[in-house]
């Protein structure tokens, strides 16, 4: 078993979880427990800024959701050029955190494919697009990443990974509920952050405005 700190890309906090799920010994529910606390750091760390980018970005499937008849003849081009038009104005004003922003967009375009595919969404947007942004963070950040460490050493048993991956995945559903309902309820995630905008800067026509105001 490698050292926690050699699993990939995993950064330092998910692999000391990724080191349980391979170990193997723990109980699926304890995992799920245990994942939350480095999930909230992401969140945490992906600040305020994309927060807000989620909840304003809500507001605009209202009408989806009001509407479910006329989805057929929805023109779905305009979601991408919405979401995308957002964020550049986010990373003009904010300059959020880039990865961050990525899942949040992710996020939005999943949820617009499940209107797409005929799926009703009764719950609050705002809460529903939170639960896809805190779900694809796990999978992206932790899930996809034991998988794909798993899969290129073959010492280690990649069907046991799979399955304990599954078994937890009702758990971390359950738990992102709480932190989605923290989140609505706060505002935030974990210590009260501001917003801060940035001042604007002089362009010239050969500028990438998709590009203005990004983390590099």
């Amino acid at each position: 078993m490698p050292d926690a700190d050699k699993f990939g890309k995993l950064s330092r906090r998910w692999s000391r979880m990724a080191k349980k799920v391979y170990e193997g010994h723990f109980d699926s529910a304890s995992l799920a427990d245990d994942a939350m606390n480095p999930l909230r750091k992401d969140i945490e760390n992906y600040g305020p800024a994309v927060l807000s980018f989620l909840k304003e970005a809500s507001f605009q499937l209202k009408d989806l959701q009001r509407n479910p008849l006329f989805l057929r003849n929805h023109d779905w081009n305009e979601e991408d050029r919405f979401i995308h038009n957002l964020a550049s104005s986010y990373n003009w004003r904010y300059r959020p955190n880039i990865q961050g922003m990525n899942i949040a967009i992710s996020a939005y375009k999943s949820l617009v494919c499940s209107f797409r595919n005929g799926e009703f969404i009764v719950k609050d947007l705002h809460e529903a697009l939170l639960h896809y942004f805190v779900r694809e963070i796990y999978d992206s950040n932790f899930a996809a990443k034991v998988i794909l460490f798993a899969e290129n050493n073959p010492d280690m048993d990649l069907n046991a990974i799979n399955q304990k991956l599954n078994e937890m995945s009702i758990f971390i559903d359950d738990n992102i509920n709480a932190i989605v309902s923290q989140i609505v309820r706060k505002g935030r995630m974990g210590r009260a952050r501001r917003i801060h905008s940035v001042p604007p800067k002089a362009i010239s026509i050969n500028d990438d405005v998709l590009s203005l105001g990004s983390n590099k």
